[in-house]
């Protein structure tokens, strides 16, 4: 407590009266700092000695304080802890009790101030089946004065018309799990465009679990092409969902592994269309599996048809007959060549055998000759000395 005595001349009697004080305040908006200047003053035409007093709130003020002939001022620095305490003055004869004391107007303080911290935020759950609810949490340690102002991201855009329960310093935003959640970042933001404060909180990224809706779509269902073409069958859907779903091709029932490829929502079968694929159906599956339930869906069927098949078949067939028919003579030329080989190496065969026989008989002879020649010499030997 401050007390000030102001004196003024003494008027004598219990009759007399002081003036009712007039409270007034030198800035009531003042940011946290700044000094706070109560001002009280009293009109009165004989002047006495009087005694002040401050309270704010509960308390009796304390601060340093001007006295002047009619006022008195007390000064302290503002805080946030005085913000929204009702201040006033009192004012009695120095020479009287308190229940000559006159009280004056009564003033609300109002102090500007920001929060000390920046947003945090908690997630209780941020993976969810699709339709389920996410709950997001800001908390800071005050809201401020004037209070800030809560905006809530999700990606590169703020999230509007969804459920938000804004108390005290806590801003909660319940979102509903939608697929196009998916792997979103966010966060929020805390602004106070008065006192030039703007903070944004930690982020978290959110998983909806979810299947397309749809089944899988072929862009045509009849492909006309030429033969020996490269055809590319395409399938889409809107979303893969999450997880994403794997996509296969069939041609007839039979699984494709040549030629499939994948690009975002889209997938892609590319043929080389040949005599055999006419009349083909083709046609996508998307799958996926997961603890949260299944999705298997055949998308409709892509015929092939190859252009001008009756010309093809025509031409293919008489080319046949062509290649038959020079295949048939090539044939019959090789074993013609095949025979004459045969009865060239028989002949060649024969004349050796032929003359290997007749060069035999003749060395036979020559040998029998020989013997002859020699019987006779010894049969003439022995006519001549016959035996004694």
């Amino acid at each position: 407590m401050l007390l000030f005595v102001l004196f003024l001349p003494l008027v004598v009697g219990d009759s007399y009266q002081l003036p009712t004080p007039y409270l007034t305040l030198n800035d009531n908006n003042v940011t946290e700092g700044q000094p706070i200047a109560l001002r009280c003053s009293i009109y009165s035409p004989e002047p006495q000695p009087v005694t002040w007093y401050w309270r704010c709130g509960d308390s009796n003020m304390t601060g340093n304080a001007s006295v002047g002939l009619h006022d008195t001022v007390l000064t302290f620095p503002s805080d946030r802890k005085y913000n929204g305490v009702v201040c006033y003055c009192k004012v009695r004869p120095s020479a009287a009790n308190d229940s000559y004391s006159k009280m004056s107007n009564h003033l609300t303080i109002n102090v500007r101030y920001t929060p000390r911290s920046i947003p945090f935020l908690n997630a209780s759950n941020t993976a969810v089946v699709a339709g389920e609810e996410i709950t997001l949490q800001c908390t800071l340690d005050t809201l401020g004065n004037p209070p800030v102002t809560w905006t809530w991201k999700c990606g590169r855009y703020a999230v509007y018309n969804q459920r938000t329960v804004n108390v005290n310093a806590t801003s909660k935003l319940i979102l509903k799990g939608e697929p196009d959640l998916n792997n979103k970042v966010c966060h929020c933001v805390a602004r106070n465009y008065f006192l030039h404060y703007e903070a944004a909180s930690n982020a978290v990224s959110l998983s909806v679990y979810y299947f397309p809706d749809e089944r899988p779509r072929i862009d045509n269902t009849l492909i006309t092409v030429d033969q020996n073409t490269p055809v590319t069958i395409r399938c889409y859907l809107s979303t893969r969902g999450n997880p994403p779903v794997a996509w296969l091709w069939y041609c007839d029932d039979k699984l494709q592994s040549k030629g499939v490829g994948s690009t975002g929502t889209m997938s892609t079968l590319m043929v080389i269309a040949k005599l055999k694929d006419h009349n083909a159906a083709c046609h996508c599956r998307a799958k996926s599996d997961s603890q949260w339930g299944s999705y298997d869906k055949n998308s409709s069927k892509a015929i092939i048809n190859i252009k001008n098949l009756d010309l093809i078949t025509t031409k293919s067939s008489a080319i046949t007959a062509d290649v038959f028919g020079a295949v048939t003579g090539i044939v019959v030329l090789l074993i013609i060549m095949a025979g004459i080989v045969v009865v060239f190496h028989h002949r060649k065969i024969t004349d050796m055998s032929n003359q290997f026989l007749t060069t035999r008989r003749d060395n036979d002879m020559s040998s029998s000759v020989g013997q002859d020649n020699l019987n006779y010499r010894t049969l003439k030997e022995e006519q001549a000395h016959p035996t004694e």
